[in-house]
């Protein structure tokens, strides 16, 4: 796996190419650390260039939420779950193509795809970025 780190203000914590939330943190995720984590992400370097894809978030980001915490809101992609016709070939899509920075995807821990996420995440040098929360249902991945 490529090893880049970059720091995010979630707890301190450190990741590579692909990070995931531990799950005891997970379950105090909001909207305002999303959008801390974005912020940090739309600042890395390395990160500068290209979309960042917000992948059907749990709660409803509008601009003004985004620029009111400091982020460049023309890098960002959001894609709403009900515009997601079939999830898993939008996140293989997304990590490997050449325009996408970052993904963020919300994809609880145990989802047996993510490791194939992480696995493109490594092969192709986009970063994965998942957050995993409570208020993601299982059944996303069968739309």
């Amino acid at each position: 796996m490529i090893q880049h780190s970059y720091p995010l203000p979630l707890s301190g914590i450190q990741f590579g190419k692909t990070f995931t939330l531990p799950a005891k943190a997970a379950t105090t995720l909001n909207v305002q650390a999303v959008l801390t984590t974005l912020a940090a992400l739309t600042q890395q370097q390395g990160l500068q260039h290209g979309w960042l894809l917000v992948i059907a978030p749990p709660w409803q980001l509008t601009k003004q939420m985004l620029e009111q915490a400091g982020i460049q809101s023309q890098r960002i992609l959001l894609i709403p779950q009900k515009q997601i016709g079939r999830f898993d070939n939008l996140m293989r899509d997304a990590l490997t193509c050449s325009t996408c920075s970052a993904v963020v995807s919300f994809l609880p821990e145990d989802q047996h795809e993510l490791e194939d996420y992480r696995y493109l995440s490594a092969k192709y040098g986009t970063p994965l970025v998942n957050l995993p929360t409570d208020a993601f249902v299982q059944h996303q991945m069968a739309h």
